[in-house]
């Protein structure tokens, strides 16, 4: 069975105050507009639909948290425009309302009919100051969905898009470092490339194939075949072997490189690499078949226990692996 070459890094510790109490001064209350019910809809809508995240994000401290699940739940609002809205008008303009609302979160004070997700963000803003280059580059690169042409263009549509939630994350943590921001534009297009692989098997199904067209090419994939019968070939396997590849090969960086030089106070919002790297090892486990029904199954309580090791050690790196070279 094929491995990734090196296998080193493996996940530990994680956050005691996971469940850490807010507190928040009478001048900053008065700036807050969010309701419990807002948060609520961004803890549901996470939960529902990026759910290792969702469990990720309870190692990070209560006002980080909720940051985190508004700037996830607006990844989801944006994601869901194409399927819930029919005509391409109508999708711009779904596109642009959330473009103007957020970005009018930094130059309006008008903070009434604001829907839920943008209350939540509003108040992450307030407290934090996070960044609207984040949040604009997320909102322009979901609406142009342009052609994934090489796998250069994939990892440059995962820092435009997962990196920013993560820069987003660390802000609403009050860090602002180089090597953090190294790690989350890393861990950026490995969860990207991880959630394209992930969700091949039901993309194939109904005739789409987000893998970039020069691997296709180079593994002589013919696409149409896949989508008359979605299977595993020796052909897509040498191609997902390729692109997992590059993901974890990232992580491995990360937890090498820019973790060890990373403020403690970042890790909650670099835990989302957790997930991200036991999947790709499920993944290799099953010898690179992204058709293996195991991989759709979510251990939570595994993924738990090794979000906690990774919060409490600082890293999921496995040092004894690193000193042996295993």
């Amino acid at each position: 069975m094929r491995k990734f070459t090196p296998l080193a890094l493996r996940l530990c510790t994680a956050h005691r105050s996971a469940f850490s109490v807010r507190t928040i001064t009478s001048t900053q209350s008065k700036a807050l507009v969010s309701t419990r019910d807002d948060i609520e809809y961004c803890r549901r809508l996470v939960h529902k639909h990026d759910y290792e995240t969702y469990l990720s994000s309870l190692f990070s401290p209560r006002y980080a948290r909720e940051a985190l699940w508004g700037l996830r739940a607006l990844n989801i609002e944006l994601l869901t425009i194409p399927t819930h809205t029919r005509t391409p008008s109508a999708i711009s303009m779904r596109y642009a309302f959330w473009h103007n609302t957020i970005m009018g979160l930094y130059t309006q004070p008008q903070t009434q009919n604001l829907p839920p997700v943008a209350r939540v963000l509003h108040d992450a803003i307030q407290r934090s100051k996070i960044s609207r280059t984040w949040l604009r580059r997320l909102i322009s690169e979901r609406q142009t969905s342009t052609a994934i042409n090489t796998l250069d263009d994939l990892q440059k549509h995962g820092e435009r898009t997962i990196a920013c939630l993560i820069h987003a994350h660390l802000e609403s943590l009050n860090v602002r470092n180089m090597h953090a921001d190294n790690a989350a534009r890393a861990i950026g297009v490995s969860s990207t490339i991880s959630h394209m692989l992930r969700s091949m098997p039901e993309q194939l199904a109904h005739g789409r194939c987000d893998l970039p067209r020069d691997i296709l090419a180079k593994h002589n994939i013919n696409v149409q075949e896949l989508y008359k019968a979605p299977k595993n070939t020796p052909e897509l396997q040498n191609a997902v072997y390729e692109v997992a590849t590059t993901a974890y090969t990232k992580l491995c960086g990360v937890a090498e490189l820019h973790i060890p030089n990373s403020p403690r106070q970042a890790l909650p919002a670099l835990l989302v690499a957790v997930p991200v790297k036991m999947w790709l090892e499920r993944l290799e486990h099953a010898n690179f078949d992204v058709f293996d029904p195991r991989l759709r199954q979510t251990h939570a309580v595994h993924v738990m226990w090794k979000l906690w090791k990774a919060r409490r050690k600082g890293t999921w790196l496995d040092v004894s692996n690193q000193q042996t070279g295993n």
